[in-house]
Order: structure tokens, then sequence, then C-alpha cells
């Protein structure tokens, strides 16, 4: 069921992507039923000649040369069309695969080594994909080249059906070759992926100064080496199993045909054997040697394209299953509902405990929150599931007694903004920068400007040196680097490009100082403040306990719990968890 639904899906696309390419593979087929009558025409060209029958052998001679001039311009327009047909359809799946990843409606696979390892894997075998139509006319040619084989082999000789019997070892093979490759993908999925993770650390021009600080080049090198030998390793045990069992098979095949051909020389030798027959029997030892090399080889090729499309089929699944998920609902929540969570839980893929332990909390429109507790607490899970970026475990997120589960993701999204821990530097114009924060209002140059203000990125402006139109990125033509800090309150001012249900700043000024954050976050509280008609959340995210004093309500997390709750003044009164590590940072900023 499987394989027939993934050759469907296979085809079908093939035929949808270039149907011309894949109508014109046909042609390399009647190739091979006409060079299959090129070992017949050449035995009868050796008759005639022994013969010396001169009109039979220029007819035969004419008729060679026909078959071979056709099957070699039917080879070449099958091939042009197989090159087509492979590329447009290799790039329809690769397209489609990052399609299907990018557009995931959580990153909770994302964070799965099963998922990351079954996308590595497709990614490395996907021109399987594109080969679909190609393999099944590989197996249509085989089988036309197994029947006319075996006619022309009875018709030299009966006896030469024991060589052709002593190729199917050699197809037997096939299988369990297909079984070892199978298992040869999986055992090196997981180190083909580190391999490639520390080839891209080792280029990739932002990690270039710490590596060449610390002296990493070199270690960096060695563990790549030793992360790519466990990554071919599989492939080269395969490799030496193959290579064994192909010259066990090979030598029997050869000795079969060996005493099959002397027994047929004695009998030529005595008159009963044409020499013809002798002629096409030698010509067809080789081609029955190809024959089951070739249905071997094919054999690991359907195998290998039917994992690939289950893959890919898989990948699907996931991505349905996701949608299934999270349903979409004909109401929204309003743009004054604010936000409860119930007993809200949320566990990585593959981990042992909660990254989120039941969490509760009931955020009133216009609330000012502010999250707080030392690195790992799950102060960034908690941002993510609420901006629905992660799917809970278990529990219920819900806005004016709607489930978030219950509605489209995307539509939730709309009601969501910020700035996040790891921004994304968007090498675009800057005003396209800023303005994809909201993209109905991309090109609205007055509001790109007013959210640079409300970001606190006038000084970035002021200093582009073309203002809106100054492209970022020093990689570009006239492109502008920017500090870490300038990315960072662009990254802010996109937050602010749309007014929305929930504003998230997880730790985006990380970059920049203690006063200057202090001063961003209270600029955002007393807005989130004054425009409490507006029914926003604002959820403030930080390390630095000393720009959460406007907060209405604060939280600590620890371990993925509320550890404690209140209002800056309540905490400090409470003498617990938060007092220790403000009181600790003053101190640490006093001395300072």
């Amino acid at each position: 069921m499987k394989v027939a639904r993934a050759l469907r899906l296979l085809v079908t696309t093939s035929f949808r992507v270039a149907p011309g390419a894949s109508i014109g593979c046909l042609a390399e087929t009647a190739g091979v039923i006409i060079s299959l009558l090129t070992a017949w025409t050449l035995a009868r060209f050796v008759a005639a000649a022994a013969e010396r029958d001169i009109e039979s052998m220029i007819l035969t001679a004419a008729t060679f040369v026909g078959q071979i001039t056709m099957s070699r311009l039917l080879f070449v327009i099958g091939m042009n069309a197989r090159m087509n047909q492979l590329e447009r359809v290799g790039e329809e799946f690769a397209g489609r695969i990052a399609y299907i990843t990018a557009t995931l409606p959580t990153v909770d696979p994302l964070d799965d080594p099963k998922y990351l390892d079954q996308l590595h894997i497709l990614k490395e075998q996907q021109g399987a994909l594109g080969m679909a139509v190609n393999t099944l006319l590989n197996v249509l040619n085989l089988l036309l080249g197994v029947i006319g084989l075996l006619a022309l082999s009875v018709s030299a000789d009966p006896r030469m059906l024991l060589v052709a019997l002593a190729s199917v070892p050699t197809v037997l093979a096939g299988p369990l070759i297909a079984r070892w490759q199978g298992q040869s993908e999986s055992e090196s999925a997981e180190p083909g992926r580190l391999t490639h993770a520390l080839l891209n650390l080792s280029l990739a021009p932002q990690h270039a100064g710490e590596i060449r600080v610390f002296g990493l080049p070199a270690a960096l090198r060695a563990r790549q080496a030793e992360a790519s030998r466990a990554w071919r390793a599989p492939l080269l045990k395969l490799a030496v199993k193959e290579s064994s069992l192909t010259a066990a098979t090979q030598v029997l095949f050869f000795g079969v045909a060996t005493a099959v051909l002397g027994w047929m020389v004695h009998d030529a030798l005595n008159g009963t054997v044409g020499i013809a027959a002798i002629t096409l029997a030698l010509l067809l030892v080789t081609r029955l040697q190809s024959v089951g090399i070739n249905t071997r080889s094919i054999i690991s090729e359907v195998a290998t394209m039917s994992r690939t499309a289950d893959r890919f089929l898989w990948l699907l699944e996931v991505a349905e299953r996701l949608r299934s998920a999270h349903p979409s609902s004909p109401g929204q929540p309003s743009a004054s509902a604010g936000l409860r969570l119930e007993n809200v839980s949320y566990r990585y893929p593959g981990a042992d405990h909660d990254a989120l332990h039941r969490v509760c909390l009931t955020l009133e429109p216009g609330t000012v929150l502010a999250v707080v507790g030392e690195n790992g607490a799950g102060k960034s899970t908690l941002v993510e599931l609420i901006a629905g970026i992660r799917a809970a475990t278990s529990g219920e997120l819900t806005s004016g007694g709607v489930d978030v589960s219950s509605i489209d993701l995307n539509v939730w999204r709309q009601q969501v903004t910020g700035a996040f821990q790891d921004h994304v530097r968007f090498e675009f114009q800057l005003s396209d920068t800023v303005g994809i924060g909201d993209l109905p209002h991309r090109a609205d140059d007055k509001r790109v400007q007013e959210a640079i203000t409300a970001g606190a990125a006038e000084a970035v402006l002021d200093a582009a040196p073309h203002g809106l139109r100054t492209q970022l990125g020093p990689s570009w033509p006239n492109g502008v680097d920017l500090s870490g800090g300038q990315w960072q309150r662009l990254a802010m001012a996109r937050g602010m490009m749309r007014t929305s249900l929930v504003r998230v700043l997880d730790e985006p000024t990380a970059a920049l100082d203690a006063f200057t954050e202090h001063e961003l976050f209270t600029r955002y509280a007393d807005a989130a403040h004054s425009g409490r008609q507006s029914g926003t959340v604002t959820i403030l995210v930080t390390h630095r306990f000393s720009t959460v004093t406007a907060a209405d309500l604060i939280i600590v997390l620890s371990q993925g719990r509320i550890i404690e709750q209140g209002n800056h003044q309540e905490l400090l009164a409470a003498r617990g968890h938060y007092a220790d590590l403000y009181n600790t940072q003053a101190r640490g900023y006093q001395t300072g």
C-alpha cells in the first residue's frame, strides 16, 4: 500500500511538472527494443559471411548500421528528456520539502531529533524523488530487455537458459543490498547532520572572529573529521559488503557461463551447433550478466525511491497532524480579550521532564507582565507558547474564553507582535527591515518612522546614509553594517509596527547597557499603561531586575514553575527568591 501510494505521488507529480519530458523518456524504451535486435543481426551477418553470401552480408550490415543509428538517436532523445524531467521534478520536490518545513504550524518538530534525521536523509536522497519516472522507465526497459534476451537465448541454444539462471543470485542480492542501504542511511543520519553543522559553523562569517580568537580551527577540523568518519563509516561498510556479495555472484555466473560455452564449442567442433548460434551465445553472455547487475541496481533504485517517498509522505503527515491539532475556528479573540493560562505544561521532544510545568496565569487586557528567572527557567518557552510558536503539551491557553488551540494559528499570530531574543538580521532596506513587522503597511513610511520612534531606533535612522532607503548588510552592494545594539533597536522597532493583543519583548536588549534597557522598558510600560483601551498585554522578559519595576505583575520562574508572583513592592516585601536576586544584582551595579 505504501509503495503504491509513493508511486502514485511520484508519477503524478512528474507528469504534472514535466509532461513533455516524461513522455519523451519513452524514446529510450524504443531504443532498448531496437538495440536488442543488434545481437541477432550481427549473428546473421557472421553466418552470411561464413557462407560467403554477399547479398545477405550487405543487407544485414545495412540493417545493423540502421539499428545502431536509430537506437543511439532514440537514446539521446530519451536521455535529454530524462535530464530535463529529473531537474524539473527534483526542483519541485526540493521546493515542496522547503515549503513544508517552513510552514509547519509550530516549531516543535524542529527540536525533534527523529524529525531532523528524517529531514537530513530526505535532503540527501531527494534526487531519488526526481528520478521516479526515470526509475519506472528503467523497470520497463529491463522487462523488455529480459524478455528479448530470453527469446534470443532460446533461439541461440536452449542451454543458454542455464546462463540466464546463473544471473538469478545477482538479482536476489538486490533486496538484501536495499535493506543494507536503508540501515546505512539511518545509521549515518545523525553524524551526517553533525558534520554539516560543524562545516557551517566553520564557514559562517559571524563565527569567524570567535573561532580565531580561541584558536578553534584545528579543533573544529579534528571534530569535523571525526564526525565525517562516523558519517561515512556505515556507507563504507555497505560498500565492502556489497562488493563482496557482487564478487561472489559474478564468480558463480561466469563459472556457469564458461561451462555452457565450453559445452557449445565442443558441439560446434562436432558440427552439431552452427557458427551463428555460437556467435550469438558469445554476444549474449555479457548482456545476460548486465541484466542481472541492472536488475539488482533497479531494485536498489526502487527501494531508495520508495524509502525517500515514504519519508516525504511522513513529512506531509507530520505537518497535517500539526494542522489538525489547530483547526480553524470561525471566531477570534477580541482586541480586549486578555489571556488566561490554566495548568499549561510543555515538554521538548525527547526530553524526560517538562520545560514548563502546570503554569497558571491570568492577564487582564492592558496588563504589563514581567517574567524573570535564571537561565533555563522556561521564560522563552513560555513566550513561545503564548506567541503560538509552540503548542502546549497539556493545559489550556485562552483569550476571551476562546481556546487558542482552536484558532487558526495564522489568525492568532496576527494578534501577536514583539521583539525576540534571537531576532533575525533582515538585510533589506532599512524601511523593509522595520516595515515587515506589519506587512500590509510595509511601504507606509509614516508608520515605519512611528515604529522607529516607538522602538527608540531614531539614532539608527539618523546615522543611515540614505535614510529609510539604506541597504543594510555589508555583503550587499553599498550595504551598511550595523552594530549588535543597532540591529536590536531595529528589531524592537519592527515589533512596534502594529497594534496587537499581545506584545512580547523577550530579552531583545541584551546588547544594550542596563540604563538604556531600563529607559526602553519604561517607555514601553508607559505606552502600555496609557493605552489600556487597546487591550494590549505586554510581556517583558529580562535578566535585569531593574527594568521590571514598572510592571503590573512580575512572575518568577524556576525550573519551569512559577515560584513567586506579584508586583515589585510585594515581591521585595516577601523577601523571597525575587528579593534575593534583585538585591544581589543591585549590589553588583553599585560596586561596579
